[in-house]
């Protein structure tokens, strides 16, 4: 697999669900969603989903707004390469099996890895 595949499968897209997110709004640069949109089109549960989103904006490859947070695909600038790669090589059902291979085993290890909003911190005492 390509070192720029594996390194953004490793710090953004670690897990299946954040690939089938970032697929959805890669496919449909326009789609404007809240979580409950996206979960729906996903057919994926919304606790999920809202994670995913959250981390996948907090990582630079979507951007949330709005009071009720609808979410669109807006990668920086840097990550624009290698999501084109990753989906170019998604194509290929032989990089596709080693893509969602490598994805399994990462996401065993990314509640561990991540450092977000979503954990709490611990109170000093």
């Amino acid at each position: 697999m390509d070192a720029t595949i594996q390194k953004l499968l490793e710090q953004v897209i670690d897990s299946p669900c954040k690939l089938h997110l970032l697929l959805i709004f890669a496919e449909n640069p326009r789609l404007d969603a809240t979580p409950r949109q996206v979960a729906d089109r996903a057919c994926r549960d919304i606790w999920s989903v809202t994670q995913a989103l959250f981390e996948l904006a907090e990582d630079g490859v979507l951007c949330a707004a709005g009071d009720d947070l609808h979410y669109r695909y807006l990668p920086r600038p840097e990550r624009l390469d290698a999501i084109r790669c990753l989906i170019r090589s998604y194509d290929d059902p032989m990089e596709r099996d080693r893509i969602q291979s490598s994805l399994r085993d990462l996401a065993s290890f990314a509640t561990f890895n991540r450092q977000s909003a979503w954990q709490r911190e611990p109170i000093a005492r």
